[in-house]
């Protein structure tokens, strides 16, 4: 009984955290276009899967062997890049 709840806080914490995502607004598209919800739900859901568990898989195992420090920096670096060509882009369009 222990694993149902456990299995129930991880799918509320992860639909709360997603509410706003741009997949959760694809789903509901699909899902007002399409009848068969389960199939959109199910075609949303496979392909979260497949693109978020080898990242988690992935970091889960480098986790230990990458200094946070260079990480967070690196992490930032790449936000501000993407962000400056961001705004380059919209400035210039």
């Amino acid at each position: 009984m222990a694993q149902r709840g456990v299995f129930i806080a991880t799918l509320v914490a992860f639909f709360i955290a997603e509410i706003g995502d741009k997949t959760q607004v694809a789903t509901v598209l699909l899902a007002a276009k399409y009848a068969s919800l389960w199939q959109v739900v199910a075609g949303t859901t496979i392909g979260m899967l497949l693109a978020n568990v080898p990242v988690v898989a992935l970091g889960s195992r480098f986790a230990k062997r990458l200094p946070l420090r260079a990480a967070r920096i690196a992490a930032a670096c790449v936000f501000l890049a993407l962000g400056a060509w961001a705004a380059y882009a919209g400035l210039t369009a």
